[in-house]
């Protein structure tokens, strides 16, 4: 999708439903979001940009730390999950400040002591450009510390659920692994030297393997396929398949498995992406 198209589709029903699944997203991310949060050490008193913030969770995180003496700022281009961002800052009397834009281009502040980003990045139309606009707006020897997915090999959440319903879905066509996308940026070493073509140095990868938990309670496994069904891969190709009810039985058949402990989790793995300006 081009950054327009981003835009139409996450100001949808897609964001819609984003919102109405963010606590459960965030439970299941929460592995990831715990090891960004020790990878990025906000310290007290910096300036702090979250990109692709969502519903809030880790600006909210970084605006605790920082304290009254810094500031954290989280953009999105979802107008719904940023509703709820703000919803949740007036709860927690946070003074975290979320803004609607295209991070590719916004440029009403400057000088940040950290850029961060939970899986946010990857959707860029341009990343090179992107990430050198980042560049500009972080301080001399500012932190970039984002969070991307590993190759959807390594990513169960996301290939299972597509291999149980392959029978009922259409072909689908071969895709550009580069465009932009959940795993757009799966390949590292492709990563780092786009990075260093837009002038970050000292790129690291710290490879973060985990379990994302997508059903628990009464019935765990109704929900992962309630999960599936609204969020993901699986949703996308479910939603314009128009198969919702014939997925159910096949999704939580090949679910079922792995169930242990009141929990349906599935593996994934994450790139941990540090780099200074």
């Amino acid at each position: 999708m081009s950054n327009a198209e981003q835009i139409e589709y996450w100001n949808g029903k897609v964001g819609e439903t984003w919102v109405q699944m963010q606590e459960r997203m965030d439970l299941a991310l929460t592995p990831v979001t715990a090891a960004l949060l020790a990878a990025a050490s906000p310290q007290a008193g910096e300036l702090v940009l979250d990109i692709g913030c969502g519903a809030g969770e880790t600006t909210l995180a970084m605006d605790a730390v920082v304290g009254e003496g810094g500031h954290a700022i989280g953009l999105d281009i979802s107008e719904p999950l940023l509703a709820r961002a703000r919803t949740r800052a007036e709860a927690l009397l946070s003074e975290a400040e979320f803004i609607a834009a295209d991070a590719s281009v916004w440029a009403e502040e400057s000088g940040f002591d950290l850029i961060l980003s939970r899986f946010g990045v990857m959707f860029f139309a341009d990343p090179q450009a992107a990430f050198t606009h980042l560049h500009g707006l972080a301080a001399p020897g500012g932190r970039l510390v984002f969070a991307c997915w590993q190759p959807a090999a390594r990513n169960q959440w996301a290939t299972l659920p597509l291999t149980a319903l392959a029978s009922l879905l259409p072909a689908q066509p071969p895709s550009d692994p580069y465009a932009p996308g959940p795993f757009a940026f799966a390949d590292a070493a492709r990563v780092a030297t786009m990075m260093e073509a837009a002038g970050w140095q000292d790129v690291g990868f710290l490879s973060l393997p985990f379990e994302m938990m997508v059903g628990d309670g009464d019935d765990p496994v109704g929900a992962a396929v309630t999960f599936n069904l609204r969020i993901g891969p699986a949703a996308r190709a479910v939603r314009e398949a128009g198969i919702g009810e014939a997925a159910k039985p096949a999704l939580a058949a090949a679910l079922q498995p792995h169930l242990q402990d009141g929990q349906v989790r599935l593996p994934g793995a994450v790139w941990l992406v540090t780099a200074r300006a």
